[in-house]
């Protein structure tokens, strides 16, 4: 193979610096930023009641007392998923094949989640539709003695058919050392869910999928979902 020279490398390196490549930084202004990419070293989700209690930042949310948030335990690797879906209509026109106007005719927020923790009763509540709140007369509140028919920290309860129309507050939270998001939905109820099986070669797991609906987030009365953001740095180049 002939001996590379100068002239035959890529045009975008512009010396034979190794430490030059790709393009050209800008003289001002922000750049890439590998300290920007974010990868969820935890995540942790939260289930309120419906449109009090909005978090305005990242306060713990126990202390949110309106909302009386309780966490849902540990979840699966993939965190939480979170999908806008949109539905467009493309208006063609003669004369043209692009369309001369696309409107916008629906579009849904939903976020997934795989609980782990199979005996949680605030998941089992949501899988079964059992209401969570008030947590102090839940039907799956646990027995503090025991009969012959039902042990000690116990429940039995019965599966809703049809279940009511439940709704609350969801706070999904994670992290990636100083960094920090957090998606809260005012408004929110389970829309789908997965199969529940009971398995000897792994735990039971709960797969969830929330669907946003417009709720209230102090004075917005219309709010589907809010996004709380720590970029964990001086961000100043990029508003300047």
């Amino acid at each position: 193979m002939a001996q590379e020279t100068t002239q035959d490398r890529n045009p975008q390196v512009l010396t034979d610096d190794p430490t030059q490549l790709g393009l050209t930084p800008p003289a001002t202004g922000p750049y890439k930023d590998n300290t920007l990419l974010y990868a969820a070293g935890d995540v942790v989700c939260w289930a309120g009641l419906p449109n009090v209690g909005p978090p305005l930042g990242f306060e713990d949310p126990t202390t949110l007392a309106a909302a009386t948030y309780k966490c849902l335990g540990w979840v699966d690797v993939s965190g939480y998923i979170f999908k806008l879906d949109e539905t467009v209509k493309d208006q063609p026109a003669a004369g043209v094949l692009t369309p001369i106007r696309t409107i916008l005719t629906g579009g849904t927020k939903t976020c997934q989640v795989t609980f782990l923790e199979g005996m949680n009763p605030y998941v089992l509540s949501l899988y079964d539709d059992v209401p969570i709140f008030p947590v102090a007369s839940s039907p799956l509140k646990a027995t503090t003695t025991g009969t012959t028919a039902l042990p000690i920290n116990s429940a039995v309860y019965i599966i809703p058919d049809p279940p009511a129309d439940n709704r609350y507050g969801l706070i999904f939270d994670s992290i990636d050392g100083t960094k920090q998001e957090r998606l809260y939905a005012p408004f929110a109820k389970v829309t789908a869910r997965g199969n529940r099986q009971a398995q000897q070669g792994d735990i039971i797991s709960s797969d969830l999928t929330f669907t946003f609906y417009p709720g209230t987030i102090g004075t917005n009365t219309s709010a589907v979902a809010q996004r709380a953001v720590n970029y964990g740095k001086a961000m100043t180049s990029y508003f300047t």
